[in-house]
């Protein structure tokens, strides 16, 4: 039993506080799905039940938490880690050790756990999530699901009878995303562990979840079971930014054109249940053919091979031209190589064979220098172009390093795009996840690159500020320049992009327009898509991607 009671916290120095007036039980085996924008307060509330907050992170405190009969104010993280296990949203950032067993065995080690104990606890924990396959392989060799599944083990070997997640997806492809929920659901289900799990992505995890808690402002704006908030306080949450699913989005855009709609979808297949109730009033029209680029080639990489020294072959015999004014996504799966290709143009890599050209100019006889003039790239991890002081001065640096003059215009301008001018004055790294990644955007975006490469861009960011990056970024490719996404956000990439590139192993195995690659894609098709599959026989169009395009043919 968790019991928060009048709870309120304020970091260090922070005018505003992070979490305030909190009132929330949480009962024994429930699974709990808190979710909210951006610096909503989502993480801070792990941090207070985990007794995080306030003993490491400080600030000031006042009401109570209580975890199984435990005030978090008065027992420290140590004593409460077995009984609230936390696993971050980078697996990465608590993975200290340099195999998987030993990885497991860290956190036992450091409760001074007797050794047969700790050995039994490994075995345990490889087997509950079935991976004792990856017993003794090194970390650096796993991907990102891998990893995510050696975190969430680590922490199972303590016997938590609280399991936090905070973003356990948000670097995950589809299927990865899919076995660790699978994973989650079933540690609740058998073990009757209760989950409190973190997610913007909500079409990925409401039909696990029993409770949905919103968070805005450090407020709860909205608590219940799952289905009844996603129906009675739709307006509310919508209002806020949330990305909500666009199965139900759908369902209330019909239920406000007069549909009578009884119960609410959480999933395709009951979604595909509501859509029989308004398909005999449906008829078909395909969607206008979308026009071919035949924009001149900025990008050109011709047999492109990229061996890594320790004898991975990440790439394989890579042909492809992107033209100006192109905004193209690159999808796949983890550690298909998505990373690694575009890291070829701006000369963070250069090729083991074949040609890389950007501009004309073959990478292998420029600077990274001089290509970062023309390539800006936002990297994954949002901390690795965080190097000053305060926001104001990340974004100026990048300005400055390239020798940009008047400099102050342009950051002036650059905060507002981002909504960034009332952080500018705080340290970056003291920012939500989601804040981070627009001062990385900014700091790149404000040097206004001809080429503008963006790796995993909207993760961990909420609806709202997803869709006004998009939009700047499809305007930003309008005026000829090229934009290049890396992401799994299929049902971003379903609404914005012009242009699918999908890798597997290294090679290209589709490269086309949106709905040629994204239609029937299985892994990668969007929730609209698998929506209409069952609907053909009705006259409604296969490769329908969004919920505007169905609503053209509902009527």
């Amino acid at each position: 039993m968790i019991k928060i009671e009048d709870f309120t916290f304020y970091y260090s120095g922070a005018s505003k506080p992070a979490l305030e007036e909190i009132n929330l039980e949480i009962g024994d085996g429930e699974f709990v799905l808190v979710t909210g924008p951006s610096g909503g307060g989502k993480s801070s509330l792990c941090r207070a039940v985990n007794g995080l907050i306030p003993h490491f992170y400080g600030g000031k405190v006042a009401g109570q938490i209580e975890v199984e009969g435990r005030d978090t104010l008065k027992h420290p993280p140590k004593e409460l880690a077995t009984r609230v296990g936390m696993v971050f949203q980078d697996p990465e950032n608590q993975l200290v050790a340099t195999d998987v067993e030993r990885e497991i065995a860290f956190g036992l080690e450091n409760l001074a756990f007797p050794r047969e104990l700790i050995a039994r606890r490994i075995e345990e924990a490889l087997d509950t999530l079935g991976i004792a396959g990856l017993r003794h392989r090194q970390l650096y060799e796993l991907s990102g699901g891998e990893k995510q599944k050696i975190a969430i083990a680590s922490v199972l070997a303590l016997h938590p009878q609280v399991l936090m997640l905070d973003e356990p997806t948000s670097e995950l492809d589809p299927h990865s995303a899919e076995e660790v929920l699978a994973i989650t659901k079933r540690l609740n289900d058998e073990l009757g562990i209760t989950i409190i799990l973190i997610e913007h992505r909500l079409d990925r995890v409401i039909q696990h979840a029993d409770r949905l808690i919103v968070l805005d402002g450090g407020r709860v704006v909205a608590d219940g079971k799952t289905r009844e908030v996603l129906s009675s306080n739709y307006p509310d949450i919508e209002a806020i930014g949330l990305g909500i699913p666009p199965v139900i989005r759908l369902t209330h855009e019909l239920k406000s054109r007069g549909f009578n709609i009884n119960k609410m979808p959480l999933t395709v297949e009951e979604g595909q249940i509501m859509l029989i109730q308004v398909l005999p009033k449906a008829y078909a029209r395909l969607p206008r053919p979308e026009a071919e680029q035949n924009n001149k080639p900025v990008i050109e990489m011709e047999k492109l091979w990229h061996i890594y020294p320790e004898g991975n072959t990440a790439l394989q015999d890579i042909s492809l031209k992107i033209g100006e004014g192109e905004l193209v996504a690159i999808i796949g799966r983890n550690a298909s190589g998505k990373t690694t290709l575009v890291k070829h143009l701006n000369g963070l890599l250069k090729p083991t064979r074949g040609t890389v050209a950007v501009g004309g100019i073959d990478t292998e006889e420029t600077t990274t220098a001089e290509l970062a003039r023309r390539v800006g790239f936002v990297f994954q991890n949002p901390n690795d172009h965080l190097l000053a002081d305060t926001v104001a001065e990340e974004i100026a640096f990048s300005l400055k390093n390239l020798g940009f003059k008047n400099t102050s215009s342009r950051l002036s301008r650059t905060l507002d795009m981002f909504k960034l001018a009332e952080y500018q004055s705080q340290y970056p790294r003291s920012l939500s996840g989601g804040q981070k990644q627009r001062v990385a955007l900014a700091s790149v975006v404000a040097i206004q690159p001809r080429i503008l490469i963006l790796d995993e861009p909207t993760r961990g960011m909420e609806y709202r500020l997803k869709h006004e990056l998009m939009d700047f970024l499809r305007e930003y490719a309008g005026q000829g320049n090229t934009v290049i996404l890396v992401t799994h956000d299929v049902e971003t990439v379903a609404e914005y992009a012009d242009r699918v590139v999908l890798l597997s192993d290294g090679e290209i195995m589709a490269d086309g327009s949106k709905r040629q690659i994204l239609s029937q894609a299985q892994l990668f098709s969007p929730q609209i898509n698998r929506l209409v599959q069952a609907f053909t026989e009705y006259g409604i169009p296969d490769d329908i991607l969004t919920v505007a395009e169905l609503l053209e043919i509902i009527k």
